[in-house]
């Protein structure tokens, strides 16, 4: 009788309950890698989006892209602009924004660049902004520094929200 007492505690000891209200972790249910998007506009290219792995839950609408993001941004007329890089981004499928984060860097086709850790491309506005601290330099190799930064993709046109340091007219 003890023996059978023994088994009963050792298969009790072993099993477990599940709670249903336990939390369940947030797991990707869709990765892809290598990964190349194509934003269109009536049919013509509008950017062109690459990166090592994208990650998509169902039910948002929001992708994660991470390792090597690449964003090619494409003009009014539909020709080359600027590009987008950085470690990682999320894109926003509902209000066409693609959020970018970390090492970011733009570089535009007419020379300009601009540096920071975060960067918002508005798709619907055709322009790039960042509430963080930015290294701009221009095409005559101006060297501009600040925090805050709003423009075109093509950064022709654009604005310094607080920009600091100093400038040595010889």
């Amino acid at each position: 009788m003890n023996y059978y007492l023994i088994l009963l505690l050792i298969f009790m000891g072993c099993t477990k309950t599940y709670d249903s209200q336990e939390p369940i972790e947030d797991i990707h249910n869709q990765i892809s890698t290598d990964v190349e998007i194509t934003l269109t506009e009536q049919g013509n290219m509008k950017a062109l989006i690459k990166s090592q792995v994208l990650e998509r839950d169902d039910g948002n609408s929001e992708l994660k892209l991470k390792d090597n993001v690449k964003v090619d941004l494409y003009d009014d007329d539909y020709q080359h602009s600027s590009l987008i890089t950085s470690h990682y981004a999320f894109i926003n499928e509902k209000e066409n924004k693609i959020n970018a984060f970390g090492d970011v860097i733009v570089v535009a086709d007419n020379g300009q660049q601009l540096f920071t850790d975060s960067l918002l491309w508005d798709n619907k506005l055709d322009k790039i902004f960042t509430d963080a601290s930015l290294t701009f330099i221009s095409g005559n190799l101006d060297t501009l520094y600040g925090t805050g930064f709003e423009s075109n993709i093509d950064l022709t046109n654009w604005k310094i929200t607080k920009p600091k340091g100093s400038i040595n007219n010889e």
